[in-house]
């Protein structure tokens, strides 16, 4: 979805035609789909949640990153939580880490 993105101008639409990657050089959107539709602009920010594991809770922000080795370091600057703001890394060879900004 990351390279997708790319050839959409980073306006993904609600749905790709589905042809596999052998059979052309770009993805090709469903002639009906909307673009950009919202919640497929949002994906890429649940993905990020979810390759570096953030939880928020207990008035913490927590990280438990599992991020692919072709993808490598994660860095989000400035996440919003508890009325303040939060440098949040993962990947690569670390843990992950939190900190206040």
């Amino acid at each position: 979805m990351f390279e997708a993105s790319a050839f959409t101008e980073y306006r993904l639409p609600e749905v790709f035609a589905g042809y596999p990657r052998s059979r052309g050089r770009f993805p090709v959107r469903y002639p009906t789909a909307c673009s950009p539709q919202a919640w497929a602009t949002a994906a890429p920010f649940l993905w990020l949640r979810v390759m570096l594991g953030i939880d928020v809770s207990g008035g913490s922000v927590t990280v438990d990153p599992a991020v692919p080795e072709e993808i490598g370091r994660l860095e989000i600057h400035g996440l919003r939580a508890f009325g303040g703001r939060f440098n949040v890394t993962g990947g690569g060879s670390s843990s992950g880490e939190v900190t206040k900004s």
